[in-house]
């Protein structure tokens, strides 16, 4: 068989000289050499059905395209039926591969075998590979090389148009469009990568056959990446659908929706132009618009009350036992759950919802979701496993400029950052830095558009890149690279659309203060500066613990104890931050013998987290150190550091005192542990000179014994009654105590504070925080 430039190949029997001469005979008139070379290939050599296009096109005025689908379509209608010389098995697989444009071998035997007897009127492929074999050698189908795909099979333009009206005058090509279209949208919702040239065939199919079905169900087996993959096509299949189509599936108008604002943004339908589009109209804060909060079942639920009837899970759930789930609808209800702060529901929905989706891709979508309910729950164990479940099909189904693959990445790392595992969130960490060719070309095709604003790198990309950066950050902190982490927290800080992922923000600017702030007075600032990274949405208890977590730290490394108490107050039962923030203020507040005998109790328990464990060591180190057992201290201050390299992070080191840990470090500046630890920390320390250095300067603000005074519980609460304005009588029938008690219990606060009478009393312990 021979073949011409681009690997196509013609019809044995008829030379392309030939195929002139019998355009001259058939009375087509003459043509010139490139135009007779174009219909030669796209009519599969067949000079007759050629003539015919000719005489067609010039009646009608038409100029001769032969490569265009458009032309290829008009002029099927007006040339008389096709002659093949085939049997009616392979005239009907011909019809069938024309359909398509050009697919890989296996698709097209996909395609043949899917077709069932009885749309065929009995004439079934039983060997498909045969089929195909004799359809190459009478030149009905040929063979092209691409670059990235391979070898594909393709049926010539003209051919395949004409075979494609015949079919459908003679037999009907609705049933056998939709055989096939069940078959490959089928295939496409399995895990693995989706051809474009396949997907457009497939959203064409479905959109003028008017299969409604099968075009909400590709779409989401690819979601809005086939804007990305084929951008024309996406944009025509789902612009100007019916408004009963709209009405009736939520999946379809979100897409509708979506292909309507990019048509009206793009000026010209240049692929790159509707790809960066894409980027634009998925940024931050662009789709939860589109997205509406949550379904009625949220506002009865609101009203009724949970304990007047159902849960949203179980709602959602009974609606969605006898029918397929609809993904669009899922994902609305779950985000506006979560902005509610009922992460657990919106979990229990996820994991409902993902049993039941056929769709490869929208089954990892509803999970990452479910991951990350998971997180703001204080389940990272059950999120790492879904983030772990969802990164393999994401790999091999990955589109450049996706978002699945690239959040599953980020939240894993956000979520290991946070619970500990360090060896994978540096993993994921290092990967999420990969560059995106959809950024580069989005960047080209906006740089002569009107919206200047940075692109992101991936659709939906406050799915990737607040999780990434705060990810970043954490890890930065534990390696006391200030900069860095600085420079995250700018980025973030700079982010149109945080959601509940703020409360980290807070956190990081009241870390990096404590360990870099000169003076006092600069930790305040930040301290109250960081309610300004405040935004939208209910929190979780998780989220609310750290938010106190981080005001409690701030407070003890100012010697703010009292105020310190009342954020550690707030934190979660569960929360193992408690016991290591009251060991830490009792530290701060001189009571070295409690300290060494709090951490000593809770030491080993179950609840503590290896990094709680690390930080609790430092602090007893530090108060033997006081005690002036020095063998004890060095023993205590060795183990923090190994905990410390072990959890990947030097911040139980770097939060003790200036004072402490200059003293510790000295104590213990030859010991082996602190090779291991620069080992650990290498991307930040060369040596261990330049760690312990750093440990040695880092922090200056925080304080290592507040100079406020330490109240008991019972003096507390003589301020309490003092700032209610009882009288000492009143305050003994409140204590069931008499007169003289209390008037010497008065005294002795005033000598605490330095003062003398009620009012001054109570101006010190307002002063001090004791007092709101």
């Amino acid at each position: 068989m021979s073949s011409i430039a681009g690997g196509e190949t013609r019809d044995p029997r008829r030379s392309l000289d030939d195929f002139i001469v019998e355009l001259a005979s058939a009375g087509a008139g003459p043509v010139g050499t490139d135009l007779g070379r174009r219909l030669w290939v796209e009519c599969a050599g067949r000079g007759r059905f050629a003539a015919s296009v000719l005489r067609a096109a010039t009646a009608a005025g038409v100029a001769v395209i032969p490569e265009s689908e458009t032309f290829a379509e008009w002029v099927a209608e007006m040339c008389p039926p096709l002659f093949l010389a085939l049997g009616p098995g392979d005239k009907t697989a011909a019809a069938v591969l024309a359909q398509l444009s050009a697919v890989s071998e296996t698709t097209a035997l996909r395609a043949l075998t899917a077709i069932a007897d009885d749309l065929l009127g009995g004439t079934g492929f039983h060997d498909p590979e045969g089929v195909i074999d004799r359809l190459q050698g009478s030149g009905i189908v040929t063979r092209v090389d691409d670059g990235v795909r391979g070898t594909l099979l393709k049926v010539p333009t003209l051919i395949a148009a004409k075979l494609r009206h015949d079919f459908d005058v003679r037999t009907g090509a609705g049933p056998m469009v939709a055989s096939l279209l069940e078959v490959l949208v089928e295939h496409m919702e399995s895990p693995g990568s989706v051809e474009a040239e396949l997907l457009s065939d497939v959203l064409l199919l479905a959109r003028h056959g008017g299969h409604w079905s099968h075009l909400l169900r590709v779409s989401e087996a690819v979601g809005t990446p086939m804007f990305l993959l084929t951008p024309r096509t996406a944009c025509s299949a789902f612009r100007f659908l019916p408004p009963k189509v709209r009405a009736a599936s939520p999946g379809l108008d979100f897409f509708a929706t979506l292909a309507d604002s990019i048509i009206a943004d793009t000026a010209d339908a240049a692929p790159d132009l509707i790809r960066a589009a894409v980027l634009r109209y998925t940024g931050p804060g662009m789709l939860r618009p589109r997205l509406p909060g949550i379904r009625e079942d949220m506002d009865q639920l609101s009203i009724r009350g949970p304990a007047d009837g159902p849960t949203v899970a179980e709602l959602v759930g009974s609606r969605a036992a006898d029918r397929p789930i609809d993904v669009i609808g899922t994902i609305r209800t779950m985000i506006g759950l979560a902005d509610a702060g009922s992460h657990s529901e919106a979990a229990e929905i996820g994991l409902r919802a993902a049993a039941k989706t056929r769709s490869a891709r929208a089954r990892s979508i509803v999970r990452l979701l479910t991951a990350i309910a998971f997180h703001h729950s204080a389940e990272p164990r059950r999120a790492l496993s879904l983030l772990n479940e969802i990164e393999g099909p994401a790999r091999s189904g990955h589109v450049d400029g996706d978002f699945l693959l690239p959040s599953t990445i980020a939240w894993t790392a956000l979520v290991a950052a946070v619970s500990g595992d360090h060896e994978r969130a540096d993993t994921h960490l290092a990967e999420s830095g990969a560059p995106s060719r959809i950024e580069r070309a989005g960047s080209e095709a906006g740089s002569g558009a009107e919206h200047s604003e940075p692109q992101p790198e991936v659709i939906i990309d406050e799915l990737v890149t607040p999780p990434m950066r705060i990810a970043s950050a954490l890890r930065a902190l534990d390696r006391l690279d200030l900069m860095r982490a600085d420079s995250e927290l700018a980025a973030l800080s700079a982010y149109p659309e945080m959601r509940t992922l703020w409360v980290y923000l807070p956190l990081i600017a009241r870390i990096s203060a404590i360990l870099s702030a000169e003076a006092e007075s600069s930790l305040l600032f930040v301290n109250d500066d960081a309610e300004r990274f405040r935004d939208s949405g209910a929190l979780s208890e998780a989220e609310k613990d750290l938010l106190a977590l981080g005001r409690s730290t701030v407070f003890i490394a100012l010697g703010q104890l009292r105020w310190a108490e009342i954020d550690r107050e707030r934190l979660s039962p569960a929360c193992d931050a408690r016991i290591v923030l009251d060991v830490r203020s009792k530290l701060v507040a001189g009571r070295n013998d409690e300290a060494i005998s709090c951490a000593d109790t809770w030491f080993y328990h179950r609840s503590l987290s290896p990094r709680s464990r690390a930080e609790l060591a430092a602090i007893r180190a530090a108060a033997k150190l006081r005690k002036g057992d020095e063998v004890a201290a060095r023993s205590d201050f060795t183990m923090a550091v190994s905990l410390s390299s072990w959890v990947s992070s030097l911040l139980p080191l770097a939060l003790l005192p200036l004072v402490d840990r200059r003293l510790l470090v000295d104590l213990t500046a030859d010991s082996p542990v602190w090779a291991e630890a620069a080992a650990e920390f290498s991307e930040t320390f060369a040596t261990p000179a330049e760690l312990t250095t750093r440990l040695r300067t880092i922090g200056p603000v925080s304080v290592d014994i507040a100079s406020m005074p330490q109240l008991s519980a019972g003096e507390v609460q003589l301020i309490d009654f003092l700032a209610r304005g009882l009288t000492v009588a009143e305050i003994a029938i409140e204590l069931h105590q008499v007169t003289g008690t209390v008037k010497n219990r008065l005294s002795a606060l005033y000598r605490k504070f330095g003062v003398s009478n009620r009012a001054e009393v109570l101006s010190r312990a307002k002063s001090f925080g004791y007092l709101a």
